[in-house]
């Protein structure tokens, strides 16, 4: 059994965040008669795998979740963070293209009056063209 303190050194975050995992529920620490916290082995192996999904960009309601789940589940959620990861990537992609864009070329031509179109349409219309081009060179799966 380990306590608090040296917990947060062996894992390398504050003890407040430890609390703050127990606060919340995300891990059950057992309390001494003095009610100081203390960590087992089993909880360390918890907080590991805590780190490794906080790593993969999961929010931490979800993985008080995945801590709970079977390997089949666990694998349906990674495979649809690996799709929101991917979607970040494109719309960070687009965001840097319409940037080069603006910074090569000068802001784009923005709608006659008579058109039909609005400012934010054009913009819109502009950067879905900029996410098609990215995902047809983005073929290649990560998984």
């Amino acid at each position: 059994m380990k306590k608090i303190n040296e917990v947060s050194q062996l894992v390398g975050v504050s003890k407040r965040t430890l609390q703050y995992y127990d606060d919340e529920g995300i891990l059950l620490i057992e309390r001494t008669t003095n009610n100081h916290r203390v960590y087992d082995q089993h909880t360390l192996e918890q907080i590991w795998q805590i780190l490794i999904y906080k790593e993969m960009d999961f929010e931490l309601n979800e993985i008080k979740s995945l801590l709970n789940l079977p390997q089949d589940k666990k694998e349906q959620c990674f495979r649809r963070q690996i799709k929101r990861i991917e979607n970040k990537i494109v719309t960070m992609e687009v965001k840097l293209k319409f940037i080069s864009f603006v910074q090569q070329n000068g802001f784009p031509m923005k709608p006659g009056d008579n058109c039909g179109k609005t400012y934010m349409m054009q913009i819109k219309e502009i950067k879905e063209n900029m996410k098609k081009e990215i995902q047809g060179r983005n073929k290649i799966k990560f998984y």
